[in-house]
């Protein structure tokens, strides 16, 4: 069954801010923990990542995958979606909506990793998915 985590926060940065420190992929693993690995594959003209792969500590093993990114609907938001790698199913977004000194931040999420997982741990893996997304990008922004 795969997880469908939906969520938004309220980050104090503007968009460009988020955007920067989103999808500054390789500085990952120093603000979360589950990211073991993440290597750039290929930049886009605009020197954004458009294609990641990364290693990511799931509780239950590690998986390595590879996301492409879509940027094309900033400053609303981008995506990603699976190429490849350990898991059956992976797309999500971020969506921004900024106002002032604030910007609304939506998180949008569904990963089936392609092997059964409990309820419980299903329930803390969309929890953990959630709070790496948007509090911990949250306290990484507002800390710059």
């Amino acid at each position: 069954m795969a997880f469908d985590v939906k969520d938004t926060i309220d980050i104090e940065a503007t968009v460009d801010e988020i955007v920067e420190v989103a999808s500054d992929f390789e500085s990952y693993p120093e603000w979360n923990s589950e990211v073991k690995s993440v290597e750039v594959l290929e930049r886009g003209d605009d020197g954004r990542p458009v294609q990641v792969a990364w290693k990511v500590d799931a509780k239950i093993k590690t998986v390595g995958y590879v996301l492409e990114y879509d940027y094309s609907d900033l400053p609303a938001g981008y995506s990603w979606q699976l190429v490849e790698g350990d898991v059956r199913q992976l797309r999500g977004a971020y969506t921004f909506d900024e106002f002032d000194d604030v910007t609304d931040v939506g998180y949008e999420l569904i990963l089936d990793p392609g092997f059964p997982v409990p309820g419980l741990l299903r329930r803390q893996g969309e929890r953990r998915l959630k709070e790496a997304a948007l509090d911990g990008l949250k306290e990484r922004v507002e800390s710059r």
